[in-house]
């Protein structure tokens, strides 16, 4: 291989090298497991936790916890299922507006279908 690339050379090794690369769907599933498993017990977290002990605030520590993980985790999740219903679309004319508004819409509705529970 030579060393001395044209810059027509530079640009088409780095578009090949800089190409998004989609992972395989196990590595996903096991997320969306992964995900799931933490919203589930952040859940049971914040389920086992007794208003009662409101009143001192060196107890809400561990629910805040709880309600951040879970609600990070939910959105997470809504995103992966969002990208998947989507699919796998290259295409460059992709709205992104379009795209915020509907993984907003998905993570909100995620968020209040696992609140429900």
């Amino acid at each position: 291989m030579s060393v001395n690339h044209g810059a027509g050379d530079v640009e088409g090794l780095l578009r090949l090298a800089l190409a998004p690369i989609e992972p395989p769907e196990h590595l996903a599933v096991q997320l969306e497991q992964t995900l799931e498993a933490l919203t589930a017990a952040a859940a049971e977290d914040l389920d086992s936790w007794e208003l009662v002990a409101l009143h001192d605030p060196r107890t809400w520590l561990k629910p805040a916890t709880a309600v951040a993980v879970g609600t990070t985790a939910a959105a997470a999740l809504a995103l992966v299922q969002l990208r998947r219903r989507r699919g796998r679309r290259h295409d460059g004319d992709a709205d992104p507006v379009r795209f915020a508004a509907d993984a907003a819409r998905t993570i909100a509705d995620e968020i209040s279908r696992r609140t429900r529970r």
